[in-house]
């Protein structure tokens, strides 16, 4: 049973990876498997509603992971102003790391497919939705009210992810340097 199980999450690991960097569309179900060194019955075996069930839950699996970083970023930082930096740096190093690669993990996917699946769409929320409370709880940890911590958490979410596709788009960490900054000014704001 361990091993299934491993076969299962390599899949997804490589299938978050993939739609992260060429798409979902750009990538075809060999390519998933072949990333993941699993044979093609293990993908039949775990994932029988297909390519698009292997969306759902590399999704769910890549939005969990960020939400697990915002929430430790938020736990280990001194200041609303520490944590949001912390989160604007952490998505530029990610980037710079994988030579412009790696976008956002839940982005890629959204974009394409939100308007032609409700399966991948609702993951893609559900994956948003818990970033921005990670972000209304570690603003109100340093002192935000709940109303105002919501709206600075859709602004910040919307400013990193706007950084994020510019500075994937201009193979450059400039514009999340700007949004660091941008971020700062929302926390002072906030507070």
């Amino acid at each position: 049973m361990a091993k299934a199980t491993d076969s299962k999450e390599k899949t997804l690991a490589a299938a978050a990876l993939l739609f992260r960097r060429q798409g979902f569309h750009g990538t075809a179900l060999h390519d998933v498997l072949a990333a993941a060194r699993s044979p093609r019955g293990s993908l039949y075996f775990h994932f029988p509603g297909g390519k698009e069930q292997i969306g759902e839950a590399a999704l769910d699996l890549a939005g969990e992971a960020v939400r697990s970083k915002i929430a430790r970023a938020a736990e280990a930082s001194s200041s609303a102003e520490a944590f949001l930096t912390g989160i604007a740096r952490a998505m530029a190093a990610d980037l710079e790391q994988s030579d412009f690669c790696n976008g956002c993990p839940i982005a890629t996917t959204a974009l394409e497919t939100a308007a032609q699946s409700e399966v991948l769409a609702a993951a893609a929320r559900r994956a948003f939705q818990s970033w921005e409370r990670e972000i209304i709880r570690g603003l109100m940890r340093f002192g935000a009210k709940p109303d105002d911590a919501a709206i600075s958490a859709t602004a910040i979410l919307s400013q990193i992810e706007g950084a994020l596709l510019l500075a994937r788009t201009y193979r450059s960490i400039e514009p999340l340097r700007r949004a660091e900054a941008a971020v700062k000014l929302l926390a002072k704001i906030t507070l």
